[in-house]
């Protein structure tokens, strides 16, 4: 038999306050690595699929056996695309082969290219990079994939040569004086 014991259940108004100012608490002091995360994981992605797409235009180039063009957007956008290069007209054959678009990702990535007007390089049937570039610019050597957003993003690098093919690596010069060397270093 029970006597004059009471039974409480949940919380009171002021443990609930305590709770959620403490999960508030958390949640600010979290933002700044989580948006941080969110811009790094963005330039990840963009760089994964400029390495991609360069490195399946080099691939369509082989299996065509004829010349193939990856093109750069320019004016700092990460949007692409492939197509077949017919150097008896020096024109790029539509429709592409393939194509991306920053929206497909997130908009703010920005690429910065090297040499500075440099926006495509053109693979032939070997897979080897054209050179003069058959097309008005340069061939394209460098890119570095940046965020627009100012704060504590990464910056990744890609590089384009017959040597190594493509790689992307990190810029980062802490990473160059490491010992052992990291692999991630350009």
């Amino acid at each position: 038999m029970r006597t004059n014991e009471t039974w409480h259940r949940g919380f009171t108004l002021l443990e609930s306050m305590v709770g959620l100012t403490i999960v508030a608490m958390m949640l600010i002091a979290g933002m700044p690595s989580f948006t941080t995360f969110l811009r790094n994981a963005e330039i990840r992605s963009t760089s994964e699929s400029i390495a991609d797409g360069l490195r399946l235009a080099r691939s369509e180039a082989r299996r065509l056996n004829r010349p193939v063009s990856f093109t750069l957007a320019g004016s700092g956008s990460p949007d692409w695309t492939i197509n077949i290069f017919n150097p008896v007209t020096g024109l790029l054959l539509q429709p592409a082969l393939q194509s991306y678009s920053r929206l497909e990702v997130g908009k703010s990535a920005r690429v910065v290219i090297a040499p500075n007007n440099a926006l495509a390089v053109t693979f032939n049937g070997l897979g080897r990079i054209v050179s003069p570039s058959p097309i008005v610019t340069p061939n394209l050597q460098q890119v570095d994939i940046t965020s627009v957003i100012a704060g504590e993003a990464k910056t990744l690098r890609i590089f384009v040569d017959d040597l190594r093919g493509v790689r992307t690596c990190d810029p980062d010069p802490a990473l160059q004086t490491m010992m052992p060397p990291d692999a991630r270093a350009c």
